[in-house]
């Protein structure tokens, strides 16, 4: 069996239809789609706007998660460059006897 793709154009047309309507069972029967992947279709929308249906599956999603991990992993690197001077400037304050005066 193979299994059916729909346009992103196809999606946003059934869900037009249900948000100006039409009953969820009517517009599975007139689309020939399952009314559980419209559910599906409306609330990825939900979450990401236009964006949800922009390429295929879960495409968006893992871009998202990417973007997301790669911005962690450069304020990581920020707050560790950040860390790495404190304590340079610590050692430097140490061994020119600066410091808190004690």
């Amino acid at each position: 069996m193979v299994r059916r793709r729909f346009t992103k154009e196809f999606k946003l047309e059934v869900l037009r239809e249900v948000d100006a309507g039409l009953p969820l069972a009517e517009a599975s029967r007139r689309y020939e789609v399952h009314p559980t992947l419209i559910r599906k279709w409306r609330e990825l929308r939900q979450e990401n706007g236009e964006e949800a249906f922009a390429g295929p599956g879960n495409a968006y999603r893992e871009e998202a998660r990417i973007a997301a991990l790669e911005r962690k992993i450069g304020q990581m690197t920020m707050e560790n460059e950040f860390l790495k001077k404190l304590i340079a400037a610590s050692r430097s304050l140490k061994k020119t006897g600066g410091g808190d005066g004690k």
